[in-house]
């Protein structure tokens, strides 16, 4: 039996004794992330990892699932990007958030207000213009696009326009919760934003870029203040708090509206952990994981199967696990892989865990695994 049988089987034997309520909604989080540049790798990076753990804290908390389209490093192309937004399939239900970090730049003669993506390259013709990705996911059937740009916005010669038109753990509670909804599961629409306005350089320091960082802190605000969160609310405090700190002016321009219901806006609910077998061919370790941490099974039931998830997903028993906080960075708890597992085996209240980085051997198991916990209080 191979790796592949022996994960599903796996996934298979919990769900077999659980019931769990999934919705059909996706949120297709893609991020392009310029992590080789060497003057801004490292604020690149942390951006890479701050983001990636605000998409799945933001499933977690709505309950969409999460689909992942992550390029860092040399994935981080021209040609990339134009692969994943040809391929990219969504529903009327679903929500789209693009997220670019690394080098931007614009001609002289671009009428948009956005800037040019350079997306690891210093070629002209890989650039990409950031209004040209929210244009393609507009022909989307997805109710809801974000498309964010962490980049510079200034004229750079030889640029030349391109032709399209213009125009720690983290724990969910109630505050949380709301916010996001209020941003993501009850609004139609698009939202574009880049970190600096026409003629501007934007700012990057060790901990993530200026921008990124203002709008993780924005965001965060609302979610634990408790006050009412509108797109243009999160916006216009991001701009101000963008400025304060770095002297560069974010641009944006949003265009969305509340979702239409006959029926009254729906009580809080408490935010479930649901991995579960979507049918696909692979089946991604981390659901795996995510499904032995599901308290909805006994633990007993999670206990008989530690062994085999053990073999089945890591090299071996040693391999080296590390916790690491919101920011996808500090590292907050390492362990063993053995010990990891079973301590998923007994856990309680567990939502979703986060993938942030790792390193596999030639059969596909992890040999290292740095991994973010969201747990419902």
């Amino acid at each position: 039996m191979n790796k592949k049988t022996i994960s599903r089987c796996i996934l298979l034997l919990l769900l077999a004794v659980m019931t769990i309520s999934v919705q059909g909604q996706q949120l297709h989080t893609i991020i392009f992330a310029d992590t080789n540049d060497r003057s801004i790798g490292k604020s690149v990076l942390q951006d890479y990892y701050s983001i990636s753990v605000e998409a799945s804290t933001i499933a977690s908390a709505i309950g969409m699932q999460l689909k992942s389209y992550y390029f860092k490093g040399d994935q981080c192309s021209n040609a990339n990007l134009r692969k994943v937004l040809n391929q990219l399939r969504t529903e009327t239900d679903d929500v789209i958030l693009f997220y670019y970090t690394g080098h931007g730049t614009r001609s002289q003669a671009d009428v948009s207000e956005f800037p040019q993506m350079c997306l690891g390259s210093n070629r002209d013709n890989d650039f990409y213009p950031l209004e040209k990705v929210l244009q393609q996911l507009n022909e989307q059937p997805a109710r809801l696009k974000i498309v964010i740009g962490d980049c510079c916005n200034n004229v750079v010669n030889g640029v030349t326009p391109k032709d399209y038109q213009t125009r720690s753990a983290t724990v969910l509670t109630k505050g949380p919760v709301d916010v996001y909804n209020n941003l993501f599961a009850n609004n139609r629409g698009f939202m574009i934003a880049s970190g600096s306005t026409k003629g501007e350089t934007s700012v990057g320091w060790s901990q993530g870029g200026a921008f990124t960082l203002s709008l993780l802190s924005v965001l965060k605000h609302y979610a634990t203040s408790g006050l009412s969160a509108t797109w243009d609310y999160v916006m216009a405090d991001t701009r101000a708090t963008t400025f304060e700190y770095a002297k560069h002016t974010p641009v944006y321009s949003v265009n969305i509206r509340e979702v239409e219901t006959a029926t009254a806006a729906p009580q809080y609910q408490e935010p479930q952990n649901t991995a579960v077998d979507d049918g696909s061919e692979d089946i991604e370790k981390i659901t795996i994981l995510t499904a032995i941490g599901n308290e909805n099974v006994p633990i007993e039931t999670r206990v008989k199967i530690q062994d085999k998830a053990l073999k089945a997903l890591f090299s071996n028993p040693n391999v080296k696990v590390e916790v690491v906080g919101s920011n996808g960075m500090t590292i907050v708890a390492t362990e063993k892989a053995s010990d990891f597992v079973l301590r998923l085996c007994t856990t309680h209240n567990l939502v979703n865990l986060v993938e942030v980085d790792k390193t596999e051997d030639n059969r596909g198991r992890y040999t290292y695994l740095k991994v973010h916990e969201i747990y419902k209080r």
